[in-house]
């Protein structure tokens, strides 16, 4: 598995914002746009969105927003409540224009005054543990 000499190669935990941050269990490139954080390997992307939380939303009222706008066709969704930061996450299979299938782990997280969503992309299923990983470790700092 070679990484792109062409971005910073990366493991261990990584700051995302000054309140999140996720740990990679092994070398990953990143690197940073418009749209995120991305990190990827071979076989995995993962994009990480850091963001406030809406005026007036608990971690309930955020939780509930994005269990309710979960696409019907989401699996293995899950959701807990743990050190006050709400997590839901779950499983999405998509079909590209091209008709390429992507396999997805979605998760979100909220504390009390910031959110993140977690986007991770594999090629095939041996992935989805790392994924979950990966999403596990998204840390908040209040």
């Amino acid at each position: 598995m070679s990484l792109n000499p062409n971005y910073a190669a990366v493991s261990g935990r990584q700051q995302a914002t000054s309140r999140w941050a996720i740990t990679l269990p092994g070398e990953f490139n990143r690197r940073e746009d418009a749209a995120g954080l991305c990190f990827w390997r071979s076989g995995l992307t993962i994009w990480l969105t850091a963001y406030g939380a809406e005026d007036g939303m608990s971690v309930d009222d955020r939780m509930q927003r994005d269990r309710a706008n979960a696409p019907g066709a989401a699996t293995d969704m899950a959701e807990s409540v743990e050190g006050g930061i709400g997590r839901l996450s779950y499983r999405l299979s998509e079909t590209r224009a091209d008709g390429v299938i992507v396999k997805g782990l979605y998760s979100f997280a909220h504390g009390t005054d910031g959110q993140a969503m977690l986007a991770a992309y594999f090629d095939n299923d041996s992935e989805l543990e790392t994924a979950r990983l990966v999403s596990a470790s998204l840390s908040y700092t209040a």
